[in-house]
């Protein structure tokens, strides 16, 4: 029998960022729940779920692609475009390149148009028309690839920024890129930088322009974008599935109606001295996860594989003919 079946005391990692402040402020009453919190950044919460430190956590979306992994919930963090923490930050020098992304992108973006429009959708077969879409591309010349920070705090958001990267500067570039880890080739250039959490709440002023990323993937697939999903090393039973969905979706209602509960005393400000609004930024996020975040999720996992080179081995293709049908 899988052991979390018996807890009674339930270990939950937890991210500390602002994007689940209203959730964990929820969790923090008694709600007849006997709950022990481990904080620390995603890839961090990652690691602890995998060796079975915790029980369950919002862990990157990502994860579900790695053997022994389960959806425990339909619940994560999701935004359905702009979700304004998780970007690339574009110094001036890299503002020419922006309308050739913009061409690329056209390519992928019919792709998932005609996908959205059929009665059907088939995240298997759509990413695999997509990635061969990418492949053809012609890549860059090195020598104007730019370098690109990717920080190793959020496994999810540095994957879709590696299929971005793909798309920008082709296929070749990429591969030459990420063999060097994406480090400078010219000392007088400037990397393109991918922030994330509450960090880029906080930089964004810095750059002369920012890549949204979920804005990105609205724009290029039509679909939601989930960063993180609700998971466990096996099924979390016991009655803990409703009771967490439970805490999800009121922190939900509060924080897209009336945020007041879960404003900080101080209000948080960027390196400009800007207010940064938290309940405007709440509005973009959700936690309970709808067909379309599933069908975003599964497009973004199998896309993910393919720039890894990794083939579809029969466990993750069973977990994702199973949640196929969580899309309709």
């Amino acid at each position: 029998m899988n052991t979390v079946n018996k807890i009674t005391s339930l270990k939950i990692g937890m991210i500390p960022y602002w994007n689940l402040l209203p959730f964990r402020h929820e969790l923090s009453f008694n709600r007849g729940m006997s709950i022990e919190l481990k904080t620390g950044h995603p890839t961090a919460v990652n690691k602890w779920l995998s060796e079975g430190a915790i029980h369950l956590a919002p862990s990157s979306s990502i994860c579900l692609n790695m053997p022994g992994f389960e959806m425990s919930l339909p619940m994560g963090v999701a935004s359905d475009g702009a979700v304004k923490s998780v970007f690339l930050g574009l110094h001036t020098e890299h503002l020419p390149l922006l309308p050739i992304l913009e061409e690329r992108e056209k390519v992928v973006r019919d792709i998932f148009l005609q996908a959205q429009s059929s009665q059907q959708f088939d995240a298997r077969q759509v990413s695999q028309i997509a990635w061969e879409a990418v492949k053809s591309l012609p890549s860059f010349p090195i020598t104007e690839c730019p370098s690109i920070v990717l920080p190793p705090a959020s496994a999810s958001s540095v994957g879709l920024a590696k299929f971005l990267y793909n798309i920008w500067f082709g296929c070749e570039a990429y591969k030459f890129m990420a063999g060097r880890n994406f480090a400078k080739l010219y000392n007088d250039k400037k990397p393109i930088e991918l922030v994330i959490g509450d960090e880029a709440l906080i930089k964004r002023p810095r750059f002369a322009k920012i890549l949204d990323l979920g804005e990105f993937w609205k724009d290029l697939t039509g679909l939601p974008f989930v960063y993180a999903v609700w998971q466990s090393k096996g099924l979390c039973l016991n009655g803990w599935r409703k009771k967490i969905l439970e805490v999800g979706e009121l922190a939900e209602q509060k924080m897209h109606l009336d945020a007041s509960d879960y404003l900080p005393s101080l209000e948080p400000k960027d390196e400009s001295g800007n207010s940064i609004s938290l309940s405007e930024y709440w509005k973009g996020i959700k936690y309970k996860l709808g067909p379309e975040e599933f069908r975003g999720l599964l497009a973004f996992l199998c896309l993910s594989r393919k720039i890894s080179d990794r083939p579809l081995d029969h466990e993750i293709a069973v977990k994702l003919l199973r949640w196929q049908d969580l899309t309709l």
